[in-house]
Formats: C-alpha cells, sequence, structure tokens
C-alpha cells in the first residue's frame, strides 16, 4: 500500500539537505525515519504493558524491562537471519 504524504516546504528542504549528505535518496530517509519511530512507540508501548504487568504479577519492573529488552534482542537477532 502507498500513501502520499505531504511535507511542508521547511520539512522537506531539510530532509532533502540531510539525504544528500548522507547520500541517501530522500524518501529511503523518510523510511527509515518512520521505522525508527514505529520501533520507539512500539518499544514505549512494550514498557508500559511490561511495567503494568509486572505490578499486577509482583515482579519489579527493572525485572520486567530486562525480560522485555531480552525478548526484543532475541526476534531481533531472528529477523536478521
Amino acid at each position: 500500500m502507498s500513501a502520499v504524504i505531504e511535507l511542508d516546504a521547511r520539512r522537506r528542504g531539510a530532509l532533502e539537505k540531510i539525504a544528500r549528505r548522507r547520500k541517501v535518496a530522500p524518501r529511503r530517509l523518510l523510511q527509515m525515519a518512520v521505522d525508527e519511530l514505529i520501533r520507539q512507540l512500539e518499544d514505549e508501548e512494550l514498557l508500559e504493558e511490561s511495567a503494568s504487568l509486572a505490578q499486577r504479577s509482583g515482579l519489579r519492573e527493572r525485572d520486567s524491562v530486562r525480560i522485555v529488552k531480552d525478548w526484543r534482542s532475541r526476534n531481533k537477532r531472528r529477523s536478521a537471519s
């Protein structure tokens, strides 16, 4: 599925400038940025959920964060292979 995303002139100019410096197409740079944002938001949601579950289950929050990070790391390695 493709969708047109419009950027104002200031954002588009900044995107193009950074893309030139990094020698990557502006579209690719935007895709990379969106992918990173999605990962961050998913991580935040997962950490919030794990904190809530930890509270209900009696785990300490730092334990749940470690469990989540370990799980993410294992899944990342599987995706890369």
